[in-house]
């Protein structure tokens, strides 16, 4: 299938799937190696399970520190593995959920523990995988209280996967709020001078976002009957447009909290810039996806006429954000700032490509997914360790660092090209089919936008030049490049952007890899297809 023909329709129009049972999947790896279905539940509380044993390991004095890291990692590399069979045992061209589990919770409420995964979440499931593995490898230079870090790092971690696996309203509500208490923890526990500012700021506007998904639960909840928070049972209810309209402002008020979106971004530059890298890199690359996980899978989905109504406000906030996030990069003198302001903008990508309303431009919104994740944990997770090497976090004094640290000075140039999505990375493609896209219904705010990524692309270039290679302050402090262990997280990031900016095609163990034909975007359509 070329380039050529998938950008002129391939994508078939989409329609609501009704809960069917998922179909046996095509095993390409790893053939049937679970006899129940537990994978979903196995990647969420694996790390709840590691996170139990590490609280409960005795630690005198940090002698036991190095294994709790490993135990850390060892977890993290295992869930990586298990995604990486979901991935190749799904069947790519079901329109249906799979690996789906099922237990009536509270039946006389209509809550069940409900999960399964349609192909943006498997998709979703494995790159978050990386992530995970990527922010565990980032806090090695945690030295104080190292148990109490790790706790509530996977703990954090557990929340995420529970909600992208929740297919019961209640459950998916239950798990969104359940993550903000550990990155609060960890934020206010191990961040920078302004850590206690950025951790109340982070739960507020968490507390806001939590209590509009509430409002919008129980509204669509009590106009379908009271009788099923099922999620399939929700989406396939007949709600009026105003109840839709509603219900929708308010899934885009608690998306806008997590993206975020203007005016809801309060929180982003203290938290991403005060945060340890490890729970930088886990925020920005997946805590913030999660807001717009959300909204395709609720407001999108399942708010038909609503998120038609919606529409032109989502695509105006996705131009404002992004023109907001170029300028504030601009007049910032902070480096970690700047890698904070950066990871706005993908955000901003993905509502743009949301409010398109199009195959096209939802599919490059579902794809922004994974590469405006992977591309904004870059930007934080270079950033926080040019700061901690170069022993200062000011723009001004930074400079010339490219013979000093040449290692850290490539990562940051390819951090600023995944963000503005130069062509070899996967933020590319999906940013060229969310400009294709909603060109066609949201004009205005695609012209918004795209001016606000033409300041991006001045902001990212004018700040290399100046940092990488300026002309060195005789006043700055000693440098150096990074370690062995900082190589390698950023460098897995670096990777997995050029994989799938240059084989989209995506991993495919025991099986023919080929361009646009297998992997990431036959995952990534079967998704869209139930959207609109």
């Amino acid at each position: 299938m070329s380039l050529a023909l998938f950008l002129v329709g391939v994508v078939p129009g989409p329609t609501l799937v009704s809960p069917t049972p998922s179909p046996t999947p095509i095993n390409t790896f790893a053939a049937n190696p679970f006899h129940v279905s537990f994978l979903l539940s196995t990647l969420i509380w694996l790390p709840v399970l590691a996170a139990l044993i590490i609280a409960a390991l005795p630690n005198p004095r940090g002698r036991n520190d190095r294994t709790i890291y490993l135990l850390a990692f060892w977890t993290n590399a295992s869930l990586a593995f298990l995604a990486l069979v979901a991935y190749n045992q799904a069947q790519l061209f079901s329109p249906s959920f799979q690996f789906e589990e099922l237990i009536r919770w509270v039946p006389w409420l209509g809550i069940s523990y409900h999960l399964g995964a349609d192909g943006i979440t498997i998709a979703m499931l494995l790159v978050g995988s990386l992530i995970s593995t990527v922010s565990v490898l980032a806090s090695a230079s945690i030295r104080e209280r190292v148990r109490e870090y790790f706790t509530l790092l996977l703990l954090l971690q557990a929340s995420i996967t529970g909600a992208l696996c929740a297919r019961d309203m209640f459950v998916f509500v239950l798990f969104w709020a359940a993550g903000l208490l550990p990155a609060a923890l960890l934020l206010a526990g191990w961040g920078g001078p302004r850590r206690h500012e950025a951790a109340v700021r982070f739960l507020a506007y968490g507390a806001v976002g939590t209590a509009a998904l509430l409002v919008a639960m129980f509204l669509v909840y009590a106009a379908t009957g009271g009788a099923s928070f099922d999620m399939n049972v929700l989406a396939n209810a007949a709600l009026t447009p105003r109840v839709q309209l509603i219900a929708g402002l308010a899934l885009v008020i608690a998306a806008a909290t997590r993206l975020p979106l203007v005016p809801f971004q309060g929180w982003v530059r203290d938290a991403l810039s005060e945060a340890p890298p490890g729970l930088a890199v886990m925020i920005a690359g997946l805590g913030m996806r999660l807001g717009g996980f959300m909204l395709l899978r609720l407001l999108i989905s399942g708010l038909h006429d609503g998120s038609r109504l919606l529409a032109p406000l989502l695509g105006t906030l996705a131009g404002i954000t992004i023109l907001y996030a170029a300028l504030a990069a601009f007049r910032n003198d902070d480096v970690r700032k700047f890698g904070a302001y950066l990871a706005v903008i993908p955000g901003g990508l993905f509502a743009l490509g949301l409010a398109g309303l199009t195959s096209i431009s939802l599919l490059g919104a579902a794809f922004g997914l994974i590469t405006g994740g992977l591309a904004a944990a870059l930007a934080v997770g270079v950033t926080a360790t040019i700061a901690e090497r170069a022993q200062s976090r000011s723009l001004s004094v930074l400079g010339g660092l490219a013979p000093r640290m040449p290692k850290l000075a490539w990562l940051l140039v390819l951090a600023g090209l995944a963000v503005i999505g130069v062509p070899g990375m996967a933020s590319f493609i999906s940013e060229v089919f969310t400009f294709l896209g909603a060109f066609y219904t949201q004009p205005a705010a695609a012209f918004l936008a795209g001016l606000g990524m033409a300041v991006a692309v001045a902001v990212v270039a004018f700040t290399v030049q100046r940092v990488i290679f300026g002309r060195p302050r005789p006043d700055s402090p000693g440098v150096s490049d990074a370690s062995l262990v900082e190589t390698w997280y950023l460098g897995l990031l670096v990777a997995a952007l050029l994989w799938f900016g240059i084989l989209p095609g995506g991993p495919k163990i025991g099986g023919q890899v080929t361009l646009f034909d297998e992997g990431k975007f036959k995952e990534l359509r079967n998704g869209t297809n139930k959207i609109k």
